[in-house]
């Protein structure tokens, strides 16, 4: 389960011949995620516990700006790109692997403290 807060989120291409990765902050509040990139990327969506499964569903869409390039190489365009990021976590790991237009991406959760009150 994600816990209120914010986190950091490290990211990188499964693929050993791709880049290095990156990174972004995210806020969970009440099942809901709100965060960005340095590069101006910005993602939204939810979070859910599965008390059977042990696991947390996470669904984002994620917001990427005109020209952009992910980690993964995809090229936005001069348009931008919307792209829907589905993923689980297992109850104790801060650790997945999710698809992101076609490549897996290793995503890192760490949580940095509470949100304020």
């Amino acid at each position: 389960m994600l816990e209120n807060g914010l986190y950091d989120l490290r990211f990188q291409p499964v693929a050993e011949t791709q880049s290095s990765g990156g990174n972004a902050l995210a806020i969970v509040r009440n099942g809901k995620i709100l965060g960005s990139d340095p590069w101006g990327g910005v993602f939204a969506g939810s979070c859910e516990f599965d008390s059977a499964a042990r696991i947390t569903n996470v669904r984002v869409r994620l917001g990427i700006p005109p020209e952009g390039e992910l980690v993964t190489g995809f090229y936005a365009g001069p348009e931008g790109a919307i792209l829907d990021i589905v993923g689980a976590f297992k109850q104790a790991t801060p650790e997945t692997v999710v698809n992101v237009a076609g490549a897996e991406v290793k995503l890192h959760l760490t949580y940095l403290g509470p949100l304020p009150s």
